[in-house]
């Protein structure tokens, strides 16, 4: 049996290695444009900082682990088309332009997403290719080209105000570099935060002096061969404002690679992306894929969303490879969205559909919020902590949460994706048995003090 993977990051990494251990007669190959085998694309902006020593660094499994457990790679070369009736994949070296045909019995994309850049003007010398100082990041290379230009005390601004957004720009910060944030929605973060908790994370991001502009669009990026300036624009007021930049990050998000899966003849789902099962089969028999080519339900609401996430993309890997070579493995009934940050000091968390998205599928949730402290009073050294848990009004169903602090976060969210897995209540998570030390943690935790109030908050009703 032949199996090829196209895309060799987290998704199709995992997936070569789960159909390995599945079938370990199997002949699989993975065909990666990049020249690195796996790394992990979520620590560019920690290798930029310096947190972590070099870029090499991120790499998670070098090539000769491949060649031990017998899975043939094939990097630096792009997969021109696939044709699903023959069950062959044509390729294209992108460092020697030779041209080959790899035969298939089963197939799993894997292509991931590339950035998404906004209609701005002036941000190319020429077509197809951006001025110098304007910077997508998505790659190792992306990573190292943003690196050679970010000297001590030059200026950047940072065109998008997510998670990816936030990363960078203290990531660039730490370099030395004067960053500013222009965000196009009325608050920072609101993609991962409900609009109450983005603010809360913004006074924290204020206190470290980054002028922040949200509500502004970018429309322009000044300078005849490289970035000098932006022009932004208030979209409630339609005033402009002219920022010098040496560097403009454009941070927009990305949008899913889906053009070989389209030739192949998948089904895309409402959201662009490769629509999958909970096998993450595709609409064509023996093609599976897997990662940010694709779409998956939401647990709470059952809307399609994109995956967009390398948890989900290394898990959704998992079930296609395991599949793929025989195995028998599903994805839960949805996704969760778990996720957690660090950014100038903070620490935020989210797991669930936002209140924005929850109104949008029908739902008025109950809400209970509770700025707290990871410490007892008592004790010194204790961190503001604001937890905000949403609630389904008639049962008390735990839908969403959310927390922003300055340490010990990611494990309180945690908790709160257990408890929205186990279709737990407000009253049940209220109940909640913590750990209590005087040193480590309070006698009564944030995070069940936040449903006691959305309780107090059903019961007057």
């Amino acid at each position: 049996m032949r199996i090829v993977v196209v895309g060799g990051m987290a998704a199709g990494a995992t997936a070569a290695q789960f159909a390995r251990k599945t079938d370990r007669k199997a002949e699989i190959t993975i065909i990666g444009k990049e020249p690195h085998p796996i790394y992990s694309k979520c620590g560019l902006p920690y290798s930029l900082s310096g947190r972590i020593p070099t870029f090499e660094r991120l790499v998670e499994f070098d090539e000769t682990w491949f060649r031990q457990f017998h899975i043939d790679l094939h990097l630096g070369t792009e997969v021109t088309t696939v044709d699903a009736s023959a069950k062959t994949v044509s390729t294209c070296d992108l460092r020697g332009g030779h041209e080959s045909v790899f035969p298939f019995d089963l197939l799993i994309l894997a292509t991931g997403a590339s950035p998404w850049m906004p209609p701005i003007e002036g941000a190319y010398s020429e077509p197809g290719v951006l001025k110098d100082g304007v910077h997508l990041i998505r790659t190792i290379a992306d990573g190292k080209r943003l690196s050679g230009n970010a000297w001590r005390d030059s200026r950047a601004v940072i065109v998008g105000g997510g998670l990816i957004g936030m990363e960078f720009a203290e990531a660039l910060t730490v370099r030395g570099v004067h960053v500013s944030i222009v965000e196009l929605q009325r608050e920072l973060l609101l993609a991962s935060l409900d609009e109450d908790m983005a603010q809360t994370a913004r006074q924290i991001i204020e206190k470290s002096r980054t002028p922040i502009f949200t509500g502004h669009v970018a429309n322009r990026i000044n300078g005849e061969r490289r970035a000098e300036s932006i022009l932004i624009e208030d979209t409630a007021t339609g005033q402009k404002k002219e920022l010098p930049a040496d560097i403009v990050l454009i941070s927009t998000g990305t949008r899913g690679n889906t053009e070989l899966a389209v030739k192949a003849g998948c089904a895309l789902g409402t959201t662009g992306q490769i629509k999958v099962n909970a096998r993450c089969e595709t609409s064509v028999p023996g093609i599976w894929a897997a990662g940010d080519c694709t779409e998956f339900v939401d647990l709470i609401t059952g809307a399609p969303v994109p995956v967009g996430m390398g948890t989900i993309a290394a898990r959704q890997g998992r079930t296609a490879g395991m599949n793929a070579a025989g195995g028998k493995s599903e994805l839960p009934p949805g996704v969760l969205g778990t996720r957690v940050t660090e950014a100038f000091g903070m620490h935020l968390a989210g797991v669930g559909p936002t209140e924005v998205q929850l109104r949008k599928a029908g739902i008025e949730p109950v809400i209970g919020r509770f700025v707290g402290s990871t410490l007892p009073d008592y004790i010194p050294g204790g961190q503001e902590i604001t937890v905000k848990v949403l609630a389904h009004p008639d049962n008390g169903r735990i839908l969403r949460a959310q927390i922003v602090g300055i340490s010990r976060v990611h494990q309180r969210i945690n908790s709160f994706a257990v408890a929205i897995l186990a279709k737990m209540t407000l009253e049940q998570f209220s109940k909640l048995e913590t750990a209590y030390a005087p040193p480590i943690a309070p006698t009564l935790d944030a995070i069940t003090l936040a449903c006691d109030v959305a309780l107090m908050k059903m019961r007057r009703r």
